[in-house]
């Protein structure tokens, strides 16, 4: 066996790394990064190749050779994502503790000339020890590193029942149910699932027996929740039931701000990670001994495997987190707090610590831009404010960002909801529109801001007496509701949702998802929805066909103008041959194919 062993120089402080400094132009993402550190010692490495690299070659067990210099030479299984996009290097034994980690790549082969690429390698390092974190960490620490919350002292009311929802304000509210839950972070109260009727009135509820957080419906209709005894997320159906969780892979537990489950069954996720870090190399009195937490994000296939990484500890320093001291024992640099799927299919990420929205490519792994915080790319033309400790990031339909600006460092101290129109190319960011209350409110953590199709937007404030409040563009109020003092919310939703007690749930987006059972024999289920875009409950016209692997229609499940709903159809293959199939719904101008097999 040839094992290739090179030093690596790199700064103690994580600079970004890019793959034009790597020895291959022929992969266009790698995790681990080279020269990486603090990495997780259950790590998979995710490799996507380039076109040029032929992909079979890739899946050889002698292409590539992984050794670690305690360890040794590593055992793994190879694995495809469910798109046949990445393939993934999973060791049958985590690594060690502080060892390097070299990845030979020996035996590629380009696509087209079927010539051998010349072998290359690189290496990592494992951290040289875990923290035991709780994955409420991150959480906790938004709560109580806010003197204002420490000064509020404890509450004495332990709710047994449902909390009792005071409504404020009632003025046309836009139609929907709310979605949130209930906590106290200084004494036991008993948190329920809710979903709640404009007037107050309650639609459902289900107690649960622990803290659950970001309540929250995704676009297949369906709704999420994270549930802190089993630190991870679950999805339920249009019946509440529970039918699949969600959680990071590679040794990393799941944070509670934020999960996006996209049409293809694929989720998005962050995890805190804590590292002992000599903050002496760093600034000049750091504790040598300091426990730094950094972000990692992740996006799991519908085979729960990681298909991609993003570590904070490769682009981001430390010092980037202007408000936090430098000179404690603990560290929270990050602090992400949100997730959003961009429209071109890139990512965004919130950093609370950092003041900053950054913008992520989910191909390479690389940073397109900042935003906000001390790393500022943008020029704020008409917000000389700008944001700080900001809570969630959302990409609107006609392209401008909104986010909730907690506010925690403006003078005086008080939360906005706030849109921004970005000019990306010149990075110019320029303040469209928000909204300030009269008289103010102030979250020192959490909150959200959600902007509804007609063009309204859901503040629900976090961390203060003010719940959820509703406004027109023009900032009149149209809704206000509280919870009785002491109890909050993470951060509440707005949704369009039956009238009729079914508990439906009209879907954000069009999907079609996977037959169940799959492979099947003779009948199986298929499961769609549609969408409610215009928001005036409108007949879609909609097709799903079934097609044998000639293009062949082999039936027709669907040819009918259907009202925005979730839809679920049965398809009975009795008098057809086994084989693989297709079925494409056609839906507006969505269209959507999935495969299935038929044994008999």
């Amino acid at each position: 066996m040839r094992i290739f062993t090179f030093f690596v120089f790199f700064s103690f402080v994580f600079s970004s790394i890019c793959f034009s400094r790597f020895s291959s132009s022929d992969f266009i993402y790698l995790d681990p990064l080279p020269g990486a550190k603090y990495v997780n010692k259950q790590c998979s490495i995710i490799i996507s190749p380039s076109a040029a690299i032929n992909r079979n070659s890739l899946l050889n067990e002698s292409a590539v050779v992984v050794t670690g210099s305690k360890s040794g030479a590593c055992r793994f299984s190879i694995i495809e994502s469910d798109d046949k996009k990445v393939i993934i290097l999973k060791p049958v034994v985590p690594f060690v503790h502080g060892e390097v980690v070299t990845v030979e790549f020996t035996e590629l082969v380009r696509k087209n000339s079927g010539r051998e690429i010349n072998p290359f390698s690189y290496s990592f390092t494992i951290n040289e020890r875990d923290i035991k974190v709780n994955h409420q960490d991150g959480f906790e620490f938004e709560l109580y590193s806010d003197d204002a919350i420490k000064s509020r002292g404890g509450y004495s009311d332990f709710i047994q029942g449902i909390p009792e929802i005071k409504l404020n304000y009632y003025n046309n509210p836009t139609p929907g149910k709310l979605f949130f839950t209930n906590f106290s972070p200084q004494v036991t109260s008993t948190p329920y699932l809710i979903i709640l009727k404009n007037n107050g009135e309650l639609f459902y509820s289900i107690q649960k027996p622990a803290r659950c957080f970001d309540f929250n419906m995704q676009p297949n209709g369906h709704l999420t929740f994270f549930d802190v005894r089993f630190g991870k997320y679950f999805e339920m159906d249009d019946y509440y039931r529970i039918i699949d969780s969600f959680y990071c892979g590679n040794g990393y537990e799941t944070d509670l701000h934020e999960l996006r489950l996209l049409s293809n069954r694929h989720a998005l996720l962050m995890s805190y990670d804590s590292q002992h870090v000599d903050m002496s190399y760093i600034i000049p009195g750091g504790n040598p001994n300091a426990v730094v937490s950094g972000l990692i994000i992740q996006e799991i296939d519908a085979n729960k495997n990681v298909v991609f990484q993003w570590r904070s500890w490769d682009h981001f320093q430390i010092t980037d987190a202007w408000h936090e001291n430098m000179l404690s024992s603990n560290i929270d640099c990050v602090h992400g707090n949100a997730i959003e799927l961009d429209n071109d299919g890139n990512i965004l990420i919130s950093s609370r610590h950092l003041d900053e929205i950054t913008k992520i490519s989910r191909s390479t792994g690389e940073i397109i831009w900042r935003l906000g915080g001390k790393n500022n790319q943008f020029i704020f033309t008409n917000d000389q404010l700008r944001f700080n400790y900001q809570h969630a990031i959302r990409r609107l339909k006609n392209g401008n960002i909104i986010l909730f600006d907690n506010g925690n460092y403006h003078t005086p101290r008080f939360s906005r909801a706030v849109e921004y129109s970005l000019d990306e190319t010149n990075k110019i960011a320029t303040l469209v529109w928000q909204y300030r209350n009269n008289p103010d409110v102030y979250a020192a953590a959490m909150g959200f801001a959600q902007r509804l199709f007609n063009g309204n937007t859901l503040i629900s404030w976090g961390y203060a007496p003010t719940t959820i409040t509703e406004v027109r563009y023009d900032g009149t109020k149209t809704l206000e509701m509280s919870l009785p003092p002491g109890l909050f919310t993470y951060r509440a939703f707005r949704y369009p949702y039956k009238e009729d007690g079914s508990g439906q749930i009209v879907p954000q987006d069009f999907y079609l998802q996977q037959n169940f059972p799959n492979p099947f024999n003779p009948s199986t289920s298929i499961k769609f929805g549609v969408a409610d875009l215009k928001g005036n409950n409108s007949p879609v016209s909609v097709m799903l066909v079934v097609y044998n692997i000639l293009g062949q229609q082999a039936a027709v499940l669907v040819n009918e103008a259907l009202t925005p709903d979730s839809y679920r159809v049965e398809f009975n293959a009795a008098n057809i041959s086994s084989g693989v199939y297709f079925y494409t719904l056609t839906a507006g101008t969505h269209r959507e194919t999935k495969r299935m097999v038929l044994l008999k």
